[in-house]
């Protein structure tokens, strides 16, 4: 991270995918910036280190930091899957976001730019889906629940809504499941087309 341009943002987008399509995990060291862990976190680099979080510390003193930040430590079952979805290539051209899915409540964890772009063609759908999905009461939330056990038992793999005239499409593949956790991969795409034909 020492030479950050836009060569070197180049170069480590082509090394991140290369690792993820050879099923390496990858690591950045020497992050000292907001900017750095930003750009790392856009192309999917799974583990960061550097200066940005801490200086080197003693194990005591480590230990302290992640009480006083409430970091939570991963036991093995939640590295392993964490270790799965590490392996996605957040860096597509597809429109893709990871959410997390407890059973109950669903979390936005990554959202890429060409997301952004499609949902922003169908922007009153998408807004209506993130301000319901965690409101138990809500249809949206029914609904989205039901799908995502489906997508966890294999039965499904998209979801269309509709609002005011605009219809958005959601695909899902389950990338990783814990306990009562899955991870899901979604695509959106703006379909208003195919339903005004």
């Amino acid at each position: 991270m020492k030479d950050f341009d836009e060569a070197s943002k180049k170069i480590l987008t082509a090394c991140v995918k290369m690792a993820k399509d050879l099923g390496i995990h990858t690591l950045a060291e020497g992050v000292e910036t907001k900017q750095q862990l930003d750009f790392l976190q856009s192309i999917g680099c799974e583990w960061i280190q550097g200066f940005y979080y801490s200086n080197p510390l003693p194990t005591g003193e480590f230990a302290k930091l992640v009480a006083e930040k409430g970091i939570e430590i991963e036991n093995w079952q939640q590295s392993k899957f964490y270790q799965c979805v590490g392996l996605v290539d957040l860096a597509s051209d597809k429109p893709t976001c990871l959410a997390l899915d407890d059973g109950s409540h669903f979390r936005l964890l990554y959202v890429n730019e060409e997301f952004h772009k499609e949902v922003k063609r169908a922007p009153a759908v998408f807004k209506q889906i993130v301000n319901e999905w965690n409101k138990p009461e809500s249809e949206i939330a029914k609904r989205l629940h039901a799908f995502a056990q489906k997508v966890d038992q294999g039965e499904a793999s998209y979801f269309d809504f509709k609002q005011t005239e605009q219809y958005l499409r959601l695909s899902a593949q389950q990338i990783a499941r814990h306990e009562n956790y899955q991870m899901l991969l979604i695509n959106a795409s703006d379909i208003t087309v195919q339903y005004l034909k």
